[in-house]
């Protein structure tokens, strides 16, 4: 177990934040499944009074904010309660889990987190504070780092869950192709192959998911600034991704929901930049959500941008579009290209 004594907990497991199992030996382990439903994290308190108050409501206010880039609203996060005294071992094997403690007799407040304490994968965070008033302010400082860790937690969960279903033709060929892997489960085929852009897809009767792969030289920092992603983005899926009608085609949405773009240094496959946004098309009235991570592939000097997209109207999309971008943190370069 670490501690930490109010230091951010983000810097505390920064060099695990990415780290990825071995992709071809399934991960042997002696704990139980975690439990709990997809994105929802258990608070566990001392009493009722701690739940409806300050501190219940701090953590409910930050993780049941609204997803962006979704066309209907969908919180990040669903946080349910428990009161310490009913934590069996059957709710010890959450996925997520917050504990908090009030104990007078602590001059500074306490951050605990733990992996896979009852179950795997598992995340525990242990907050103790000498009032609600300092818990609060403890939670506060932390929120950020714990969402990037819960966000990681989910993450694992989907990649074990995928792993053993790997497509290995299709994998294959994004190796021959671009020179990079990634794990794309079984369920989906290639719709579009050219030398420099696949299109990888998965349809049913009420639901289209695709992946997106595509890469274009790499000249300079500029090419990986927000607006020269999306007039890339527009002029391929313009080009590639027809509407259902004539003269349709998929475009980036720029009024409704904007793209918002964050990078990451340590994304596995290397420094990434990543794009979240809804797509839609121009003559229709179908949407939805996407996101993609553009990373230069220093072995070809080119910018390779991986995307997912769902189309799936009128339905909720946060745990299908955190299945598709647990696929694309598979993504790596392999030497040779």
């Amino acid at each position: 177990m670490k501690k930490t004594n109010l230091i951010t907990i983000a810097l505390v497991l920064l060099t695990s934040l990415f780290s990825c199992v071995d992709e071809d030996k399934p991960k042997e382990s002696t704990k139980a499944r975690s439990v709990g439903g997809t994105s929802e994290i258990l608070l566990v308190t001392q009493n009722d009074e701690q739940w409806n108050g300050q501190m219940g409501q701090a953590v409910r206010d930050f993780f049941e904010q609204e997803q962006y880039g979704l066309p209907q609203p969908e919180k990040n996060f669903k946080v349910a309660h428990l009161n310490i005294d009913a934590l069996s071992d059957m709710f010890k094997k959450h996925r997520n889990l917050i504990i908090a403690k009030i104990d007078e007799n602590i001059k500074n407040p306490l951050v605990e987190t733990q992996k896979n304490w009852m179950s795997e994968p598992q995340f525990v965070i242990r907050i103790t504070a000498s009032s609600p008033e300092s818990w609060v302010r403890t939670f506060e400082t932390q929120k950020d780092g714990l969402k990037l860790l819960f966000d990681e937690n989910e993450r694992e969960r989907f990649q074990e869950f995928f792993r053993p279903t790997r497509d290995h033709k299709i994998i294959a060929q994004l190796k021959k192709q671009f020179g990079v892997t990634m794990n794309v489960p079984e369920g989906y085929f290639i719709g579009i192959d050219k030398d420099d852009f696949m299109w990888i897809r998965k349809e049913t009767q009420d639901m289209s998911m695709a992946f997106l792969v595509y890469e274009l030289p790499y000249k300079d920092t500029a090419d990986l600034n927000p607006d020269n992603i999306i007039r890339v983005r527009d002029s391929i899926v313009h080009k590639y991704i027809p509407g259902p009608i004539d003269g349709s085609y998929m475009t980036t949405d720029k009024e409704f929901i904007k793209p918002v773009f964050k990078t990451l240094p340590d994304f596995p496959a290397g420094y990434a930049v990543e794009t979240r946004g809804l797509w839609n098309v121009v003559g229709d009235f179908m949407a939805g959500p996407f996101v993609s991570y553009s990373i230069v592939n220093p072995e070809s000097n080119k910018i390779v941008t991986a995307e997912g997209w769902i189309y799936y109207p009128n339905k909720d999309k946060r745990d299908l579009l955190r299945q598709q971008e647990s696929i694309l943190y598979s993504l790596k370069f392999v030497d040779g290209k």
